[in-house]
């Protein structure tokens, strides 16, 4: 049975026309670069999707690529030489490392650039800022819990 058009606009989600840079400690980009080779995606194809999930849920995202309204790869624009701006100024949030996450994943020492929608992006910063992060922490923290689960500790978790 095919599953339905998602209910509301979903125009702003046709271009991944947004950068975000992140460091990742390296048992995620292990696993990234696992399922790179076993989906035939990118990196950043795989956190992307990952962040959709995350922020609207499977069915949505299931709906979404099964309308053909949501591309499992990259979506670029025609090329017309734009800067995107991958800095975001606002009240001064939450980076620092913290000793449980770090015991439990390792530093953040491998590069990751997530290229994605301006309004998932927008979303994600939101989210973030509700748990008093910067996004790139949030990020960083979703897809470890996405890809590496919440055994060894939720990286979501409040004061984690």
């Amino acid at each position: 049975m095919p599953l339905p058009q998602p209910e509301g606009d979903w125009a702003a989600y046709n271009v991944d026309d947004t950068a975000v840079k992140i460091w990742i400690p390296e048992p995620l980009d292990r696993c990234l670069t696992l399922l790179t080779e076993r989906f035939d995606q990118t990196k950043s194809d795989l956190a992307r999707n990952a962040l959709m999930i995350h922020v609207h849920g499977r069915l949505v995202f299931e709906s979404l690529a099964e309308n053909k309204m949501w591309r499992l790869r990259r979506r670029q624009e025609i090329e017309d030489n734009r800067k995107f701006n991958m800095m975001v100024s606002g009240p001064k949030l939450n980076d620092s490392p913290r000793s449980s996450y770090i015991k439990a994943f390792g530093k953040s020492t491998e590069d990751l650039k997530v290229w994605m929608p301006r309004q998932l992006n927008s979303e994600i910063r939101d989210l973030a800022t509700d748990m008093g992060l910067t996004s790139s922490e949030y990020i960083r923290r979703a897809l470890t819990a996405y890809y590496l689960g919440r055994t060894k500790m939720d990286p979501l978790m409040p004061g984690s």
